[in-house]
This record gives C-alpha cells, structure tokens and sequence, in this order.
C-alpha cells in the first residue's frame, strides 16, 4: 500500500511532463510482483491511476489499465484473432493493443475514431452515427468504453452490428454497475461535477446496468458474457492488476 508522502508525491507528479513522471514512477514502484501482459514489465504493484486513484491500476511502462491488461490476455487466451486472417475494425484504439494489431501479419487492422488526431498515426475517421456506415465490412470489431459518451448510443450499437460481417464477433465493452438492474441515464444532467458523481466521469452521459446485454441483443447480436476474470485466483488477480467480475461482452452477428 502507498504511504501518504507516497500519494502526495503521485500528485505533484501529474503536474509535470509525462515522460519524467513515467520515468519517476518506473523507479518508485520497482519490483517484480506484478506483470504487465502487454509490455512484459514487471513492479512491485501498479499504480493507482490518477482519476479514481485506484490501487495497483496504471502500468506506468505502456499506461495500460486493468481492462486493457485483462483483454489482452482474453484475446490471446480464448479468440483465434492472432491465428487467422481477420479485417478488424478498431474502435477508440488503445496504445498498447494498437501498436500490437498494426505489426500482426494476418490482421487487415483499421483503427478508427471520430477524434483520430486523439490516438496513435494511421487511426481513421469513423462517426458510430454515420446514417451512411458501411455493412457487412469486418471480421472483428473491438469497441471498449465508447458508448457512454454517445447520447444514442442504441444508434452505434445498431451501426456496429451493421458493419460487422454475417459470422463476425466482437468485443463491446462499457463501464457498467453490476449491482444495477438497469442502466442510469438522463441527458438533463449537464454540470460536470454531478456527470462525475452520477456516471463515474464528467463527459459519460449513461451508466450501464445489468441490461446492457439486453440492449446489445436488441440490436441483433448474440451475447455471451464470458467472466474471465473468475478463471482467476486472487494471486493472478494482483498479479496481473485485473478488475475482479469485469465480464466480458461477447457479440456474434448470425450467418
């Protein structure tokens, strides 16, 4: 656990530039009882992340958080998307998954977003609310904590099912409370400290429930929610610096 003078330090640290601050805290957290599935580099725990200041979260090698490290992982250890040829569409895309994507020989990789000057070189234009969208177009499609900053994000997933090919499947992840039924949304919310405080950050507009499977189906797919994590033990679960019970989303466009 972080001392105070510890977390006073991290805090004085987001003031400066990045690559010091990395650097820093590649220093301050050595060790080897953690490891980073995506960059190989091992700490002695992770690093809170600076928004929720959540424990043993941020590698602070390739910045991948519990989601990124836990997909990683389920794409290499349940999906053939490294052992077959695949068009894969890339929503949001991510550095680390990104960057591993671009290099493999049998991914035709598009990475794509409606702010691309946000994300690495080579990451396209795409409006998930485009009327004019392309079908049947990808073998895979990963989208992850996009949709709760859509205000019709039932528009989007119906545009992803759209541009995913008969057989395709994807991975549609959203910042989700299972202990809700339902998901939380009301567009009346504007000030951005009540946004934080509602949907967990000040630019969400929803806060998924257990219901997003429902929504997800309603639109077309067939959904397996796959809970990876439980394969693990709370060793692995430190170990790897997972969200314990973040299941994922699995979709499936029929032939």
């Amino acid at each position: 656990m972080l001392t105070t003078k510890q977390k006073a330090d991290l805090g004085i640290l987001f003031k400066i530039p990045n690559s010091i601050r990395l650097a820093y805290l590649r220093h301050k957290f050595a060790g080897d009882k953690v490891l980073c599935p995506c960059c190989k580099s091992t700490f002695r725990e992770f690093a809170p992340f600076s928004i929720w200041k959540k424990p043993n979260s941020w590698c602070v090698r390739c910045e991948s958080l519990e989601r990124h490290r836990a997909l990683w992982m389920y794409l290499e250890d349940k999906t053939d998307i490294y052992r077959k040829p695949v068009k894969l569409l890339h929503v949001a895309p991510e550095d680390m998954l990104f960057k591993r994507f671009a290099q493999e020989a049998n991914i035709d990789y598009y990475p794509a977003d409606i702010l691309p000057y946000l994300y690495q070189k080579g990451t396209k234009y795409l409006d998930l609310l485009d009327p004019d969208i392309p079908d049947n177009t990808f073998d895979v499609i990963l989208c992850n904590h996009v949709f709760a900053y859509i205000h019709d994000d039932k528009k989007a997933i119906r545009n992803v099912y759209k541009m995913l090919k008969p057989g395709g499947w994807g991975i549609l992840q959203v910042a989700l409370d299972p202990t809700k039924a339902e998901t939380h949304e009301d567009l009346t919310i504007t000030d951005p400290k009540e946004r934080e405080r509602v949907f967990g950050l000040n630019d969400h507009v929803r806060l998924y429930g257990l219901d997003y499977k429902d929504t997800l189906e309603a639109a077309g797919f067939e959904v397996r929610v796959d809970d990876y994590t439980a394969e693990f033990t709370d060793d692995e679960i430190f170990k790897y610096g997972f969200w314990k019970g973040d299941p994922f989303y699995v979709v499936t466009k029929k032939l």
